[in-house]
């Protein structure tokens, strides 16, 4: 019996050892990490919040670079195969246009963002009086939740209406949208961390 009982603490001091070193191990590889993400993320948040104009700049302008970068590739690489294979026309006048549209998100970045905000909202005014027709055509037909239907399409029209006229507003609130998202990825680390550390400790015990 001593000796049944001696293997039977063995063994669960074995698996408690196991459990340990798994613990230890997974804290080793995810502490460093949950830190360094919570650190980043909630740096870029609190950025983001502070400065979203700032932000929207400075992403425009590496937008800008990259475009200049690739428009360069793209045309250097249209001249040697115009000279190798012919054809190679098509590439350089679209890597000139990259390099145009490049230089001018970099010279003017606010006016860029503007542009594009502007693009996506008249894409999102589109779509907005695509709903409302249809909301419309369900209200004459009395099928379905048309009453819903139509107040939502009449609020996705408005705020369509309201980008265009206030287009940076809707990229400040953009950024901001995203700064909240790092911010909740960045509690969520700090929570993980925490939790890992507790687990760490009642398993060391």
């Amino acid at each position: 019996m001593e000796k049944k009982q001696q293997k039977k603490t063995k063994s669960s001091r074995g698996a408690v050892d196991a459990v340990a070193f798994g613990v230890q191990r997974l804290y080793d590889k995810s502490a460093p990490l949950l830190i360094a993400e919570a650190l980043l993320f909630g740096a870029a948040g609190v950025l983001m919040l502070v400065r979203p104009i700032g932000f929207l700049t400075a992403i425009t302008f590496m937008v800008g670079v990259g475009l200049v970068l690739f428009g360069l590739y793209r045309t250097i690489a249209g001249f040697v195969s115009s000279r190798g294979y012919g054809g190679g026309w098509l590439d350089v006048v679209f890597g000139i246009m990259g390099v145009v549209i490049g230089i001018l998100f970099c010279v003017y970045p606010v006016g860029s963002i503007i542009s594009l905000v502007y693009v996506f909202v008249l894409l999102f005014l589109f779509n907005a009086i695509r709903v409302l027709v249809f909301a419309v055509n369900m209200v004459r037909a009395r099928f379905g939740h048309y009453v819903f239907n139509l107040i939502m399409a009449i609020i996705l029209v408005v705020l369509a209406i309201l980008l265009l006229v206030w287009p940076m507003a809707g990229a400040v609130a953009m950024v901001i949208w995203l700064a909240i998202t790092l911010l909740m990825y960045a509690a969520a680390d700090i929570y993980m961390y925490i939790e890992l550390r507790r687990l760490k400790k009642v398993v060391a015990d």
